[in-house]
């Protein structure tokens, strides 16, 4: 029964937010949640599976990053940018009554970003990149075992706004927001194909004031994997670069404390920096920084904005699982 009105509950919330997606029939949407919540009931005495993401079975804390958090302004314009500028692909539209807020995820390769957009936003909503999430199999055993740890959540596992699924939030070492995540159902779609020019997200970046306080949050506490770890002596200047599963967590060290927003940028790897960052500037999108030597010597790098003023970045190397 709690499932049905979980279920019940998600399927009105799609429905209220095709609404507000005009480029989304709202018939068309309605149709295939009801075909989707019947097969679900309809196959159910088969395999608990067809209703929860199947655990990997593996002894790791966090699986993946369920998605990027972004609170945004203008929800069609951000979504017109990233579609027509990043090849993002939209996926799902939710509302989520508990805030009043409309949730748009886009998928670039294999990563979703979520952007939030409050209808009644008040004078302390702040912009910007809010949190990174990460999928868990067991919300409730993840929390249980990060507060033995002296991890403190300020939002305990509690049901997802959306209806599916279980959320949760902490802060790690530095202040930034965690969320962990229990999905009933993957938001991402395999069918996703590169734009001409960008291939994939290669990395979300955070600011972390005490380096060595958040490598070990999230490799002893999350249990993720250093993947690269750079110093450059004449900067002052250190990226650790950790992975879980194919997604990366990206830790930026300056000697001098950073005073600004913890959550740094969002990364994307693409096929021609240069290129991109001139077809860009010709349509007007702001470029930062312009294309130069990344400092690992590996490739070119530059800066934009998207509408909401967030940093992203542009890289042509290879995959940091092949340098």
């Amino acid at each position: 029964m709690c499932l049905l009105y979980t279920d019940f509950f998600y399927l009105v919330n799609m429905f209220y937010a095709t609404f507000y997606f005009l480029s989304i029939p709202p018939i068309f949407l309605f149709v295939e949640i009801v075909l989707k919540i019947y097969i679900i009931y309809h196959f159910a005495f088969i395999s608990s599976a067809l209703i929860k993401i199947k655990s990997t079975g593996e002894n790791t804390m966090v699986k993946e990053f369920n998605h990027i958090g972004v609170n945004v302004r203008d929800l069609q314009k951000t979504l017109a940018f990233y579609s027509e500028h990043l090849g993002a692909k939209f996926v799902r539209g939710l509302y989520i009554p508990a805030s009043h807020t409309i949730a748009a995820y886009v998928q670039v390769g294999t990563q979703m970003i979520e952007f939030l957009s409050p209808l009644s936003p008040s004078e302390n909503t702040v912009y910007g990149i809010a949190h990174i999430a990460y999928t868990v199999d067991h919300i409730e055993e993840a929390a249980r075992i990060l507060e033995e740890k002296g991890w403190h959540f300020h939002v305990p596992p509690k049901k997802a706004g959306s209806g599916g699924g279980k959320i949760a939030f902490l802060k790690d070492p530095n202040g930034a927001n965690v969320e962990l995540i229990e999905r009933v159902e993957s938001f991402s779609e395999p069918s996703w194909e590169p734009s001409t020019e960008v291939i994939e997200i290669d990395h979300a970046s955070i600011y972390a004031n005490d380096l060595q306080a958040g490598i070990d949050f999230y490799t002893k506490d999350m249990e993720m994997e250093i993947l690269q770890n750079y110093h450059f002596e004449d900067r002052k200047f250190d990226m650790v670069y950790m992975n879980t599963g194919k997604n990366i967590l990206e830790l930026l060290h300056n000697e001098t404390p950073h005073e600004g927003p913890l959550m740094g940028h969002i990364a994307f790897r693409v096929k021609d920096t240069k290129a991109l960052a001139e077809k860009l500037a010709a349509q007007g999108v702001e470029v930062t920084t312009q294309p130069r030597i990344l400092a690992t010597q590996n490739g070119y790098v530059c800066n934009i904005k998207d509408p909401d003023g967030i940093a992203l970045e542009f890289i042509d190397r290879v995959s940091l699982f092949e340098v």
